[in-house]
C-alpha cells in the first residue's frame, strides 16, 4: 500500500492502477543495492509504459545486482491534488519511495511540452527545482530527443545526456557507485560525470559530443519487458527492429538525433520476437523502428516471424510506415497485420515542397497505396501534413486539400472503401536539422493558412484535425530557446502550467502571463536566423557537422529559387 494514503483514498481518482506497481516482469527489489535509481516519464503512465527507452533502460539497469531501478510517471491531476492535500510526496511505483530518497533520478526527456510536468514531478517528489539549491542525493539527470538543445533546462538537471543512452547511463552509475563508496562529494561527482562522452554538467560546461550506441544492432532487445496493468497507448510487445533513419528530411530532429542507421539482423529478431510475446503474453508484435518500410531485409524479416510464432493467432503492429513498394509487400504478404489503419506523413500536399523539404515520396506512392489496398481490410488512412514550412507558397497550401480530394477520389473510382483522416501542424523549426535557422510562421498567418486549408477540405469526406497555433510558437520557443527560455518555463509551472500538451490541461493564460513576467517576446525565438549566428547549442558535436546543415538549407533554398541569410 501507499504511505499515507488509504484504499479509500485510491478510489476518489480516476485509474488508480496507475500508481500501484506489481506488474508482470516488474523487477525484485534489492534491499542491499549500492545504487538506487528512479526513471521517470513526465507524462501518464498509459503513455510512459510505451516509450521504449524506458524498457530498455529500466531492464539494463535492474540487470546489475549493485544497481535497482524503479519508476514513476506523471501524476494525473485528480492524483496531484490528492498528493498535495494529504501532504504525500510523488513516490516510486515498485517500492514506493519518494523521488527525494533515491541516488539519482532519471528524467526522459521525449517533447518539449513536458518541460513543465519535469518540473511539477521534482517538486512533488521533494527535489528542490533548481539544481544549485540542492544538497546531497539525488542527482538529477535527464535525457532524450528533447534534450539535444539541453540549455533551456540547464537551472533544473545536474547532467542532460545528449544522445543515446544505452552505455552511457551504466557508465554514469559506474561512477556514482564508487564516488559513493569513497565518499566523494556532489561537485565531485558531477565532474567526473562531466568526462563520460554526451553528457553535458551545467556546473562544469563544456563542448559536448552527442553519443551513439555503436553496439546496437549486436545488442538484444528488452526481453522481459513490463506488461501494463491498464491498457497503454501502445498495447504491444515491442521489438526495435532498426534504429536511425537515412531520409534526411530537413526538418525532422529525430532523422539527425538517432543517426546513424543501424540494423538489427533479422534471424535474430525472429528469435527475440518469440521470446518477447511468450514473455508478455501479448498477442501483438510491434516492430518498432522511425520507418519499418526502411528495413532493408524486411521481406525475409516478415519470413522468419510468420514461420516462428510464439501463439496461433499472434499478429504484427507496424506503427511506422512510409509509402513505398516495401510497405506495398508488407501490407500484401501479411493477413494476420493488425489492421485499424495506416498512417503516412506525405507533410506537403505539392512535390516541389516534398522536394525542398526532401520527403522522398511522390504521387505515385500514395496512389498506389490507396489502389493497392482496395480490396484489404485496410479502412482509415491517417494523413499528416504540416503548414507554414520553410519557402512555402499559397500554391503550397492548397495542394494539402487538393491532394486529398484526388486521393479520395482515386478510392472512389478503384470503388475501395477508404476514410480519410487528414492531421494539420504547423511547422516548428528543430535545432540540428537543416531548417534549424528557418522561421516559423506569425500565429495569424498558421491560423489563415489553416483556414484555408480546412475550408477546401470541406468538400471532400475527409475528418480534419489540427494542432493548435499557440501549441506550435511555444513548442518552437522551447526547443530554440536559450538559459532565460528555462526561467520562462519555471514561471509557466509557477502560474500552474502542465500537461500543455493536453487540451484539456493546457493553460495559455499562465504561459502568456510567464512571457509578461519574464519579458519574453516569441518572435525571438520563431524569428529567421542568419546562418552566421551563433546558436545555443553550438557547443554541442552533434556528429553531423554544421556546415553540412548549412548546405543542406541552402540546397533548399536554390530549389526555391530564394536565398538564406
Amino acid at each position: 500500500m501507499i504511505p499515507g494514503l488509504s484504499h479509500w483514498d485510491l478510489l476518489t481518482v480516476e485509474k488508480p492502477a496507475r500508481y500501484l506497481g506489481g506488474e508482470v516482469n516488474q523487477a525484485p527489489d534489492k534491499p542491499g543495492a549500492q545504487l538506487r535509481v528512479c526513471l521517470g516519464f513526465p507524462d501518464l503512465y498509459e503513455l510512459g509504459m510505451s516509450n521504449i527507452a524506458l524498457q530498455i533502460l529500466y531492464g539494463l539497469l535492474n540487470a546489475d545486482p549493485r544497481i535497482v531501478a524503479e519508476r514513476v510517471f506523471a501524476p494525473a491531476v485528480d492524483f496531484e491534488a490528492l498528493l498535495r492535500r494529504k501532504g504525500v510526496p510523488l513516490f516510486s511505483l515498485e517500492t514506493k519511495r519518494p523521488l527525494s530518497a533515491f541516488d539519482v533520478v532519471g528524467l526522459t526527456l521525449p517533447y518539449e511540452m513536458t518541460f513543465t510536468n519535469l518540473l511539477n514531478m521534482l517538486e512533488l517528489g521533494g527535489i528542490p527545482m533548481d539544481r544549485r539549491a540542492r544538497q546531497g542525493w539525488p542527482l538529477v539527470i535527464g535525457g532524450g530527443p528533447s534534450g539535444a538543445n539541453p540549455v533551456v533546462l540547464g537551472d533544473f538537471f545536474d547532467a542532460i545526456l545528449v544522445g543515446e543512452g544505452e552505455e552511457a547511463l551504466l557508465e554514469l552509475c559506474e561512477k556514482v557507485i564508487a564516488g559513493k563508496a569513497a565518499g566523494r562529494s556532489r561537485d565531485a561527482l558531477l565532474a567526473d560525470i562531466a568526462t563520460i562522452e554526451g553528457f553535458w554538467v551545467p556546473a562544469f560546461p563544456g563542448p559536448v559530443r552527442r553519443r551513439v550506441f555503436q553496439g546496437f544492432a549486436a545488442s538484444p532487445p528488452p526481453l522481459r519487458p513490463l506488461v501494463a496493468t491498464i491498457e497503454a497507448v501502445h498495447h504491444r510487445a515491442p521489438l526495435e527492429i532498426f534504429r536511425g533513419c537515412v531520409q534526411g528530411c530537413r526538418f525532422c530532429n529525430a532523422g539527425f538525433f538517432y543517426r546513424p542507421k543501424r540494423e538489427r539482423p533479422p534471424e535474430k529478431l525472429a528469435e527475440w520476437g518469440e521470446a518477447l510475446l511468450r514473455a508478455t503474453g501479448s498477442d501483438a508484435l510491434g516492430l518498432i523502428s522511425l520507418s519499418t518500410s526502411d528495413y532493408r531485409e524486411l521481406p525475409h524479416l516478415l519470413r522468419l516471424l510468420s514461420a516462428r510464432r510464439a501463439f496461433p493467432d499472434q499478429s504484427l503492429a507496424v506503427p511506422s510506415l512510409r509509402m513505398s513498394q516495401n510497405t506495398l509487400d508488407l501490407l500484401g504478404s501479411l493477413p494476420d497485420l493488425r489492421k485499424s489503419g495506416l498512417t503516412f506523413a506525405p507533410e506537403a500536399g505539392s512535390a516541389r515542397l516534398r522536394e525542398i523539404i526532401h520527403k522522398c515520396i511522390t504521387e505515385e506512392d500514395m496512389f498506389e497505396v490507396v489502389t493497392a489496398t482496395k480490396d484489404s481490410a485496410y479502412r482509415v488512412i491517417k494523413l499528416y501534413f504540416m503548414i507554414g514550412l520553410p519557402f512555402e507558397t499559397d500554391a503550397d497550401v492548397d495542394a494539402i486539400a487538393d491532394l486529398v480530394a484526388r486521393l479520395d477520389q482515386a478510392a472512389r473510382r478503384a470503388k475501395a472503401h477508404k476514410e480519410f483522416s487528414v492531421s494539420l501542424s504547423g511547422f516548428v523549426p528543430k535545432p540540428f536539422t537543416p531548417f534549424q535557422w528557418a522561421g516559423q510562421d506569425p500565429l495569424d498567418v498558421l491560423r489563415e493558412k489553416r483556414r484555408r486549408v480546412t475550408s477546401a477540405l470541406k468538400k471532400t469526406r475527409a475528418k480534419v484535425a489540427w494542432r493548435d497555433e499557440y501549441l506550435c510558437q511555444l513548442e518552437t520557443v522551447l526547443a530554440r530557446g536559450d538559459a532565460r527560455v528555462g526561467r520562462l518555463v519555471a514561471e509557466a509551472r509557477r502560474r500552474g502550467a502542465r500537461f500543455d500538451g493536453w487540451n484539456e490541461h493546457f493553460s495559455r493564460e499562465a504561459w502568456e502571463g510567464a512571457f509578461a513576467a519574464t519579458g519574453l517576446d516569441p518572435s525571438e525565438f520563431t524569428r529567421p536566423l542568419p546562418l552566421a549566428a551563433p546558436l545555443p547549442w553550438d557547443f554541442i558535436d552533434f556528429r553531423v557537422p554544421k556546415a553540412f546543415l548549412a548546405e543542406e538549407y541552402r540546397r533548399a533554398a536554390a530549389l526555391a529559387g530564394t536565398e538564406v541569410l
